[in-house]
Formats: structure tokens, sequence, C-alpha cells
């Protein structure tokens, strides 16, 4: 029974991975990974490690886990980049790495974008909680246990500790709440259109894959 336990946790895992490295790579704009994209998306492969680390978690494997997060953290440590597993959902894009640091209770949902400069703080009280498709510029500063709703923009360089709403644009030093805008497009067409894009192309891998063993 302990085994089919472990191997329904394990399928499960990968399920889950595999959909937020399929998010990962359409807020890139890019169809599917290769290794020599390291270079080009330093900051993609850093989020696939992140998303092994995840997985290995969830599968009930704590040991091969904390080997992986250390390369994470080796990684981290040339990009400037410290976001601990766990805090983003699928769908981050990071387009300029360095310095980017995440509080590990900090929670966001998919499709994020995180620039360089920023940090995402705790103070006693608590950490960010972030909705979908929020937008976070350069040099921006969140912390403590706000709420930042879905589809808001947080301006380059503001210092946020208050609520925003969603639709919200939020910028300052402190940040005040200057405008709300249409309702939130948290997965912007062109990352919907990339995202189907990538599930069509990896179903048709797995035909050809099929086919040559002799199956179906």
């Amino acid at each position: 029974m302990t085994g089919f336990l472990s191997r329904d946790l394990i399928k499960s895992a990968n399920a889950t991975r595999r959909v937020k490295l399929q998010q990962d790579l359409a807020a890139y704009d890019v169809t599917g990974w290769r290794p020599s994209m390291r270079l080009q998306f330093p900051g993609l492969y850093y989020q696939r490690v992140m998303r092994d680390v995840e997985f290995l978690y969830s599968a009930g494997r704590p040991r091969l886990a904390n080997i992986r997060r250390a390369y994470l953290k080796l990684i981290g440590m040339f990009l400037g980049i410290s976001i601990p597993p766990g805090t983003f959902d699928g769908g981050l894009s990071i387009p300029h790495y360095g310095s980017v640091i995440v509080n590990d209770k900090v929670r966001a949902g998919r499709f994020c974008r995180i620039h360089s400069g920023t940090n995402l703080g705790e103070t006693s009280d608590g950490a960010p909680t972030l909705g979908d498709g929020v937008y976070i510029g350069p040099g921006a500063v969140l912390y403590g246990p706000i709420s930042i709703g879905a589809g808001a923009v947080i301006g380059a360089n503001s210092v946020v500790n208050q609520d925003v709403p969603p639709s919200t644009l939020a910028a300052g030093s402190p940040a005040r709440l200057m405008r709300h805008n249409n309702p939130p497009d948290v997965m912007p067409s062109w990352i919907q259109a990339n995202l189907l894009r990538i599930v069509d192309r990896q179903a048709g891998l797995k035909v050809d894959t099929t086919a040559q063993n002799g199956e179906g």
C-alpha cells in the first residue's frame, strides 16, 4: 500500500511541476527548453532548478531536494537571485536578474513579473501575498503582511507597506495608490497563445514517442 501511495504522490507532484514549467516557458515567450538557453535566460534556468526542488519536496524526497536546493543557492549567488522554492506559482518571469530577494514566507500567484533590485520582505507580523499577474518594477520594496491584488502594478523604486487592490497602480516612497486600471489581465494573450503552443508541442512529442515504441 505504501508503494502505491508513493507512486501516486510522485505522479501528482510531477504533474504539478510540468504545469509550472510550461507556464514559466510561456512567460519568457519560448516554447521549449534547451541547455544552451541557460546563458540566454538565466532567470528561467534558476526557475527550472527551483521547480525541481519543489517537485522533490512534494514527492517526499527531502534528501534529494536538499542537494538540489544547495545547487539552487549556488546559482542564486552568481545571479543575485534569492527566491525560495514554494513562493511563486507558475508563470514567473525575471526579465533582468540581479538583486532579487524574496522572503520564504511570501506567497505569489501565477504569471507574476519581477524586476531587478526588488525586495519582498517579512516583518514580525508577516510577509506579502501577491495575486495573479502582479507586476513589480525595478527597485521596489514590499514588506509586511500586505495583500497585492491580481493585476496590480508596483512602480519602480516604490516602497509598499499597505494593501494594494486588484488592477491598481502603486508608486512612490511611501507608495500611493494612483489609479485603477481595467480588470486585471492576469494571463496576457501572448502568454496564453504561447502556452497552447507548448502543450501542443509536448503532446506531439509524446505521440511520436508512442509510435516509435510500436504502441497504440
